[in-house]
This record gives C-alpha cells, structure tokens and sequence, in this order.
C-alpha cells in the first residue's frame, strides 16, 4: 500500500464530552405573554449570568472504517456513543452539584 493509499484509512475515535454548567448560564421565568422569558446579566444587550464550567472528556471509543456503513452499523455506533455520555454524565454528576438532575438526550 503506497501512501496516497493509506492517506484514505485515516482512523479516528468517537470522544464522549459533556459539560456540566452551560445551562445555567440563562434563567428562564414563565409569563402570560410570551409564555416565557430569558433571564441574564445586561450591561449592553443580554450577557451570560456568571457560573463555572466544567468539561469533562470520556474514554475514546475507536472506530473501525467501513466503506459503506448499513444504518444498522451506524446505529450500534451511535448508541454505544449515547451510553458512553450517559455513563460519562453519570459518573461526574454529583462532582459538580448535579445529582438531582437527570440527563436528558433529545
């Protein structure tokens, strides 16, 4: 296999991330007009309401190449993903004060 060859087998991994504190950033109140509102800080327009973040990275999932993947294949993939975040999430949810909120994947 010359390179040009090789150069089309590039192999990467699937990493599961998730962020714990994003959603804090905005608070939303429920009104009679708008059914809602987003809550910040404002200065000048609307900025984020200050709060830590936090990045938490998983174990790599490695990835064999398939040339012409069926959807079943892409299914076990994407569900082997899914349950490596909800483990990811499980794992460090009570790390950074999220151990009453459940993880919800839409």
């Amino acid at each position: 296999m010359n390179r040009k060859e090789e150069a089309l087998f590039i192999r990467v991994s699937l990493v599961p991330v998730i962020t714990f504190g994003e959603n804090e950033h905005y608070q939303q109140y429920k009104n009679w007009i708008s059914n809602q509102w987003v809550w910040g800080r404002s200065i000048v327009g609307y900025l984020p309401l200050r709060h830590p973040v936090t990045t938490v990275v998983g174990k790599p999932i490695h990835v064999n190449q398939i040339i012409d993947p069926s959807q079943t294949d892409i299914d076990q993939l994407h569900d082997q993903y899914l349950q490596a975040v909800e483990q990811l999430y499980n794992t460090n949810k009570a790390n950074y004060g999220f151990e009453n909120v459940k993880l919800e994947i839409i």
